[in-house]
């Protein structure tokens, strides 16, 4: 079953403002793991990017996807053990960050978007 995560208008807005139309989204577990995850793990902490880079840039790490109502986001199958069901991205106002969480719990309350894409 494919998994999907809601993003809040508040934190769709922040991203759409980075998106083009040859913009792929990436949801990348920070582990050091392929060509666009530059730190690992820290802390022994979960950390995720949302990672944009252009359609024709590769992404064979990223061999899961979600649906999303930003379009489809790929991740890396393995990460998937700390995605959870109902996943929500949305806005911490107070200091612009992107919290992504599930029904359990927060599973980053920092997700950071980095533009890997070549322009």
């Amino acid at each position: 079953m494919t998994k999907h995560l809601e993003i809040s208008q508040a934190a769709a807005d922040k991203i759409k403002a980075h998106l083009t139309d040859d913009t792929r989204l990436l949801l990348s577990y920070d582990d050091g793991v392929g060509p666009y995850s530059h730190h690992g793990l820290v802390a022994l902490q979960v950390s995720f990017q949302l990672i944009l880079i252009n359609n024709d840039m590769p992404y064979t790490d990223y061999d899961q996807a979600l649906d999303s109502n930003l379009g489809t986001i790929y991740f890396k199958g393995y990460s998937e053990k700390f995605l959870g069901e109902n996943m929500k991205l949305t806005l911490q106002p107070r200091y612009n960050t992107l919290v992504l969480a599930d029904d359990n719990d927060e599973i980053d309350e920092n997700v950071e978007i980095v533009d890997e894409r070549t322009h």
